[in-house]
């Protein structure tokens, strides 16, 4: 049955506070050495990059002598020779000094390249690693050995948490924030030189620059080869998988700078343990430093001779294995300039379909409101009725005036008339006729590129034109949307009827025919109570010889004789009033009608344009796989 190891004492650390402190003068250092080898001659790049190379030399001659020992503890005894020979591990020693120098200049052509996030990003990882190191500690401390506490906690789980927390980090950063230049359109072997030159001109040492260059122009390539393949992968998580596999690649970034952060812890505990002990210094940077002497010395000769070297004379070599892998590496020009009178022909296309989009719109949106012109009669003869009256009359004594005007403007001219499914159903159709005509401009670029590779089978590899595949993927997903506003962003055929309802109601509502009516209705309203018993005593006395039945004469003579005069009241409002009403309402239709036909033909312009000139591409120039990548 496992049992836990009893507690024991961990050997030499140092406080949260000492080793943030150490940590953050190490990413500073890191970033002034960066700045410095910018400018720096070679000799200085060198002096530089071995300054970063040994905490890199300790912190994995530490892992490496860590698991040799391990290894020699359990299968050979003490007391034989082999053990003692192979218990310093001199030779692997010397040998990691070399991988450690070829990996500080990696980390110096690494670090021109950040960015201000992602220095940001190393920054907060030196508070990161202050903070796990002692919780680490305390995890393992009954399974570890005091004296080894510290090597087997930065050799294995502080590592590998580290390193895992600030590759995703950069993970995160790529495909949520930064993304990369939009390679889509563009051609691979163009971009690569041109990153490869930018990145030479990176250092003043053309051996640096010559290592950024190179890691620009595979940064590059791979990122065009990501951006073609990887949204086109069937399923998205399979797309997201291959993403992750893909900026996988900043892991190395990762590794190199949790190297140098443990390296400087293990400088530290090293020397805080002999100051404690009092020991002698070891023999660690004597080893370190003869070999570098050494390394110094057998590279001098080469450096003598390349001192005259200039990379320039790379160029045709690189032309040339560019020509070997791409044979249509030399028909750029020639398919540019296809390109540009593709891209013309693409804009007239543009321009044309929408001229004909607006006149069509033009056409039907005259349609559209025909009906609801027509009903404009129809509301005016229920205005000019009794019971019209007499509901506006109900409406003044309650205060919902306004509102009842508006709801008998929306159910005569637009309820009546269907507006907003007629609306729908034209907003469709040209949605419709837009995709069909696309495809017609889809089918003859379609043409001519084929004619274009026929006659120069180079033009289909270098003009890396993905107009067709990709304008029949885009105008497959807008049909899908339903509605063209759906995918440019703009309001709905129902939220446009809307408007325009609310639209006509509220200028009809200032127009003066309607505010003197509404008035007149107002004083209408106050002396109708008086008029009412004037009538009624009136009818009374006319049928006072009926005897018992003249109170139910008078109020049935009063109820005729104040109907009929509201009736020749109504009439008269009617004559004066009627065709002036009518000529305002048909005026604030005239002004909805043309706002109507602009908002239809924004819509279907902003659907030409986002299927025609923004497929394959985005407005910022950026690929974000987070948003580009699906």
């Amino acid at each position: 049955m496992a049992t836990s190891c009893p507690a024991t004492t961990a050997g030499a650390t140092t406080s949260f506070w000492g080793t943030l402190i150490w940590l953050t003068l190490a990413s500073i250092g890191l970033l002034l050495v960066t700045e410095a080898a910018r400018a720096a001659p070679c000799w200085g790049v060198a002096l530089l990059a071995t300054g970063l190379a040994f905490p890199l030399w300790l912190s994995w001659r530490e892992s490496f002598l860590f698991s040799r020992r391990a290894l020699l503890a359990g299968a050979i005894p003490a007391h034989c020779a082999a053990r003692r020979w192979f218990w310093n591990g001199r030779f692997g020693s010397v040998l990691l000094v070399g991988l450690a120098l070829g990996l500080a200049l990696l980390l110096l052509a690494f670090g021109l390249r950040l960015n201000g996030h992602q220095w940001a990003i190393l920054f907060a990882d030196a508070l990161l690693l202050a903070l796990l190191q002692p919780l680490m500690r305390r995890l393992v401390a009954r399974q570890i050995h005091p004296h080894l506490l510290g090597i087997a906690v930065r050799g294995w789980p502080l590592r590998w948490a580290n390193l895992l927390l600030l590759a995703l980090a950069f993970f995160v950063l790529s495909f949520f924030l930064l993304g990369a230049p939009d390679l889509r359109q563009s051609s691979w072997h163009a971009a690569v030189e041109q990153s490869f030159q930018a990145g030479l001109h990176a250092a003043a040492c053309p051996g640096l620059g010559g290592l950024i260059g190179c890691l620009e122009a595979y940064e590059v390539g791979s990122w065009a080869l990501a951006q073609h393949l990887i949204p086109r992968l069937p399923a998205p998580e399979w797309r997201l998988a291959a993403w992750g596999l893909f900026l996988l690649q900043y892991g190395l970034l990762a590794l190199l700078y949790t190297r140098l952060l443990l390296g400087v812890l293990t400088l530290v505990e090293t020397r805080r343990l002999r100051a404690e002990t009092l020991k002698e210094d070891s023999t660690l940077a004597k080893t370190f430093i003869l070999t570098i002497l050494v390394l110094a010395m057998f590279s001098l000769y080469p450096v003598l001779r390349l001192r005259d070297f200039e990379p320039s004379q790379l160029a045709a070599p690189v032309r040339e294995v560019l020509t070997w892998v791409d044979p249509c590496h030399d028909t750029l020009d020639q398919n540019a300039q296809i390109r540009i009178a593709l891209d013309s022909r693409l804009a007239a296309d543009r321009e044309r379909l929408s001229a004909e989009a607006g006149q069509g719109i033009a056409m039907e949106v005259e349609g559209l409101f025909a009906p609801v012109e027509a009903a404009v009669d129809t509301y005016l003869d229920w205005y000019f009725t009794v019971v019209g009256e007499y509901e506006r009359l109900a409406a003044l004594v309650v205060g919902d005036f306004p509102q009842l005007m508006g709801a008998q403007l929306d159910a005569h001219l637009f309820a009546a008339t269907d507006f907003p499914a007629r609306l729908e159903t034209l907003d469709r159709n040209l949605f419709d006729g837009t995709l069909a005509r696309l495809s017609g401009v889809s089918q003859d670029f379609k043409v001519q590129i084929e004619a274009q590779v026929a006659a120069d089978p180079c033009a289909r590899a270098t003009l890396n034109w993905p107009l067709l595949a990709s304008l029949e993927r885009d105008v497959w997903r807008a049909s899908v949307a339903g509605t063209s506003g759906a995918t440019v962003g703009l309001a709905t055929s129902f939220a446009l009827s809307q408007k325009v309802v609310a639209s006509v109601v509220a200028k009809v509502g200032t127009k003066k025919s309607v505010q003197a009516a509404a008035a007149m209705a107002a004083k209408l309203a106050a002396k109708k109570g008086g008029g009412a018993l004037a009538a009624a005593a009136g009818a009374t006395a006319v049928c006072l010889p009926t005897g018992p039945w003249a109170i139910a004469c008078g109020l049935t003579a009063g109820a005729v004789t104040w109907l009929a005069v509201d009736k020749i009241a109504i009439e008269v409002d009617e004559t004066l009033s009627r065709d002036d009403m009518r000529a305002e309402i048909f005026v604030v239709l005239a002004e909805n009608k043309e706002q109507l036909k602009n908002a239809l033909i924004q819509r279907q312009t902003a659907l030409i344009g986002y299927l025609i000139g923004t497929i394959e591409t985005t407005v910022d120039g950026v690929f974000i796989p987070a948003r580009d990548g699906w």
